[in-house]
């Protein structure tokens, strides 16, 4: 025996229940347990798991963003065009090339609006139970709702904490007699 426990084929993170920490988790677990934890603001999340669902984050934001620059991109040689064009620099009519060009930035910050709205909450709740796991506050996650968001960023970046089993639901009814 090597000491691990046997889970008998089923995989260590649908054995640990979100809200407790599964350090160690790969990126596959993390972005599950991400989503799984949609909504769950009580218990705690490893290291691994917070910061692996960060980037995927991250990444998505990165892939809903580029096709904006590069609308963007377009728009501004239209409109850098147009004004070279007639010498003055100011245009009376609006080309409808450009007016195409400015609706297709608006359709992609709508896209990238409802994929933003979208990840915000399980972001909140990852960062508020990753705080936990540091034995902060899961409330420090909140800051960045008026512009300080690099402190619970850095809070998130302190080990885990066995103080924080404070915030484990088990352990809190456990307590509670």
């Amino acid at each position: 025996m090597s000491g691990v426990p046997h889970t008998g084929g089923v995989s260590t993170s649908s054995v640990v229940p979100i809200g407790q920490p599964l350090p160690g988790a790969s990126f596959r677990q993390a972005v599950g347990r991400f989503f799984r934890g949609y909504v769950t603001f009580s218990g705690r999340a490893s290291l691994s798991e917070f910061w692996w669902a960060m980037l995927f984050t991250f990444l998505v934001s990165l892939v809903v963003q580029i096709p904006f620059w590069v609308v963007w991109a377009a728009f501004m040689v239209q409109v850098i065009a147009a004004a070279s064009s007639t010498g003055s620099g100011i245009e009376t009519s609006v080309d409808p090339a450009t007016l195409a060009l400015s609706g297709g930035m608006l359709a992609t910050i709508g896209i990238m609006l409802i994929v933003s709205l979208a990840l915000a909450l399980p972001t909140y709740a990852a960062m508020w139970r990753r705080l936990q796991d540091a034995s902060f506050h899961g409330a420090f996650a909140l800051l960045s709702l008026i512009g300080v968001g690099i402190v619970p960023l850095v809070m998130s970046v302190f080990p885990s904490n066995p103080a924080g089993i404070r915030f484990d639901p088990a352990y809190r009814a456990q307590m509670a007699p």
